[in-house]
């Protein structure tokens, strides 16, 4: 998702909007088909750049956070499974200014929120072995940022936060 407040329309790409996005988790089961996983996620960093003419003023919007959530599993095979996901996501949500208000050199001192919000997702796992597979997954981070309104007028902007990912697994 873009927070409302930022102009998508002087895009190019998607490669623009989003330079990067990483994830790390682990899983624990508790009994064969439910477990839990925490995991840490940059859920994404995007640029946009205002010109006025001579100077480029680049606004950073960038999402991090910890999850905690459980995880429901439906082994369809020996190796294949389809899993979801479902508890909180602790994310904070910066906002930085370079070449603030147009002048060269000059960096904002960032705005930044924290929120907790609803996790969710859901995926499918192969494993190779008893050791190694891979997973897919799609997973729904929530509302990230603080909202901007009269009241409010310094803020990070809201964004709907979400993830597609393939990922190896090792187990150890």
């Amino acid at each position: 998702g873009v927070p409302a407040e930022i102009d998508v329309a002087g895009l190019g790409t998607l490669v623009d909007l989003f330079d990067d996005s990483m994830k790390r988790f682990a899983d624990r089961p508790a009994v064969q088909c439910f477990g839990s996983r925490l995991s840490y996620a940059t859920v994404g960093k995007f640029h946009y750049k205002y010109n006025n003419g001579s100077i480029t003023q680049d606004a950073v919007y960038k999402v991090t956070g910890m999850g905690f959530s459980a995880v429901p599993t439906v082994p369809l095979t020996r190796n294949f499974s389809l899993y979801g996901r479902l508890g909180a996501f602790f994310s904070q949500a910066r906002l930085t200014f370079y070449n603030a208000n147009f002048v060269a050199g000059a960096v904002s001192a960032g705005v930044q929120s924290s929120q907790t919000s609803l996790l969710s997702g859901f995926g499918a796992q192969y494993f190779f072995d008893d050791e190694s597979g891979m997973r897919i997954e799609y997973e729904n981070f929530g509302r990230v940022g603080s909202e901007c309104s009269a009241n409010v007028p310094i803020c990070t902007g809201r964004a709907n936060a979400k993830m597609v990912s393939a990922n190896l697994i090792f187990k150890f």
